[in-house]
């Protein structure tokens, strides 16, 4: 068999490394062209750091008292978002200024307790110029400073992903054990996947299930090494979503695919029981419902999107349920959806607030808070 020459060697070298970085190349221009951001490289989460488990009655939630790394994240309106270094509490949420922050039960005397429920639009934390940021602490905040000789607490009980029927169990078997004085409900999007989902089930099991059916993934993926090629890292998160818990969650714990062509009518009317049944539940210990309207921010990027105007068309009929449930029960609202002003500044996408978007937020629901 005949030797092939040295200098063959590399040239064949240069060509495989030339091919690899077109590859790259292609990939990343293709990439931010078609989705207006570009990529951002998904470390892998060594199993052992993994803060997300599996409950036997929702989908997933945290761990006690683990640690989350800071990660910096490209949103479309906002390049690197810094998601800060948190770490969770006693009821497996990220609380107070470092997330740690446990909710002491019983509930002491004399402390006025205010639970914010929700989903990623409430449990985001952002960290800008050495601090932490969201909505429930920039409202703790300012009810501190306007009564600062009461005892104020507000929780951020919010898990990220979650939709109606995840905040009403996990209200029902943990949350109303902290007896809060205030409950506020800003919720919407989350669950319309499930609306859009064929064979429509009330108890959404048509369009999810459990973290624990596919955790092994999370295991095999972490056998797949890591290289620092962005082509390579999208289809490992993308076909592997075990790669990176943080991003591919909701992909592992969904099923069935969206139907754009569906009637949600059947999908709206869960989502109002859901939401009456989590204010029927609180309103059993006296605590004062606060509801929100939803903000979607359709902007120029999106707003020729069919799927984009889908969801927002459905949110506007969520906010109309959220109305309706604030008449006929009535209860306080605030209407977030027409005070807060719909842009970049204030969003870093269609949904997720910036810095100063939080801040409004709380702002406007502080408003409806009195002693």
């Amino acid at each position: 068999m005949e030797n092939i020459p040295f200098f063959d060697y590399i040239y064949y070298i240069l060509i495989i490394l030339l091919i690899i970085l077109a590859i790259e190349i292609v990939f990343l221009l293709t990439f931010k062209f078609k989705n207006r951001v570009s990529y951002k490289f998904v470390k892998k989460i060594p199993l052992e750091k993994i803060h997300i488990i599996p409950h036997p009655y929702i989908p997933y939630i945290y761990k006690k008292h683990a640690k989350i790394s800071e990660v910096s994240w490209n949103f479309p309106n906002c390049k690197n978002y810094l998601f800060p270094s948190l770490k969770t509490n006693n009821f497996q949420f990220l609380n107070g200024e470092d997330g740690g922050r446990d909710i002491i039960i019983p509930k002491p005397k004399n402390l006025i307790r205010i639970n914010c429920l929700g989903a990623s639009t409430t449990a985001n934390y952002v960290r800008e110029n050495d601090k932490n940021y969201s909505y429930p602490l920039e409202l703790e905040r300012i009810l501190k400073f306007r009564y600062s000789s009461k005892e104020i607490e507000v929780n951020n009980c919010a898990q990220g992903g979650y939709n109606s029927a995840d905040i009403l169990v996990r209200s029902a078997l943990r949350i109303i054990d902290t007896k809060p004085d205030f409950v506020i409900i800003y919720h919407a999007y989350n669950d319309i996947r499930s609306y859009i989902t064929d064979k429509f089930i009330s108890d959404y099991s048509h369009s999810r299930k459990n973290l624990a059916d596919n955790y092994w993934k999370f295991t095999f993926s972490n056998l797949f090494p890591e290289i620092p090629l962005n082509f390579y890292n999208y289809i490992k998160n993308k076909y592997l979503p075990g790669s990176n818990i943080r991003n591919a969650l909701l992909d592992v714990v969904a099923k069935g695919k969206p139907n754009l062509e569906i009637d949600y009518k059947n999908g709206l009317s869960t989502y109002e029981r859901n939401i009456k049944s989590i204010v029927s539940l609180f309103r059993q210990i006296n605590s004062k419902i606060i509801l929100c309207t939803f903000s979607f921010y359709l902007y120029d990027e999106i707003k020729d999107s069919k799927l984009h105007n889908l969801y927002y068309e459905i949110v506007k009929k969520e906010n109309e349920v959220m109305r309706k449930i604030a008449k006929n029960l009535n209860l306080e609202i605030v209407d977030i959806d027409s005070l807060i002003e719909k842009n970049k500044e204030n969003f870093v996408d269609s949904i997720h607030y910036s810095r100063k978007g939080m801040s409004l937020l709380a702002k406007e629901i502080s408003k409806k808070i009195d002693f």
